[in-house]
């Protein structure tokens, strides 16, 4: 029969192996911790470039966007003072071509009425009054 063996020595035994394994988890933690250092250093980094390249686009869009929006004020204050004197001139031509068509309708009327007028004369001196029967 085997003898038993002293629960001390099973308790250092058993304990043994795990001390071992403790000593290699802490050394794969520390490793781990040391490669996720630097990962988050290295991260923080390139958050830190990213974050000045994305202020420099948005100054430089801004200054853009300013520098675009003065020039478009400018090109639509232009294009108003010159539909402005378009309008002007299209009534001026409008106001003359009416002034035209007026003395063209008087010259009518008169000149109607003066035919009229010669050809009432030029009828002879009497007159028909047929209508007064």
């Amino acid at each position: 029969m085997p003898r038993p063996l002293p629960a001390a020595l099973l308790l250092c035994c058993l304990s043994f192996p795990a001390s071992i394994f403790a000593q290699e988890a802490a050394e794969v933690d520390e490793s781990e911790m040391a490669t996720s250092e630097q990962d988050l250093g290295v991260l923080q980094a390139e958050l830190a470039r990213i974050e000045a390249e994305r202020q420099r686009l948005a100054d430089e869009l801004a200054s853009g966007a300013h520098q675009q929006l003065a020039q478009l004020e400018q090109e639509n204050q232009a294009l108003r003072a010159e539909r402005n004197n378009t309008d002007l001139q299209a009534v001026a031509l409008m106001e003359e071509q009416r002034q035209k068509w007026f003395l063209i309708g008087g010259a009518t009327v008169a000149g109607s009425l003066l035919l009229g007028f010669l050809a009432g004369k030029a009828g002879g001196g009497r007159r028909r009054r047929e209508w007064l029967n």
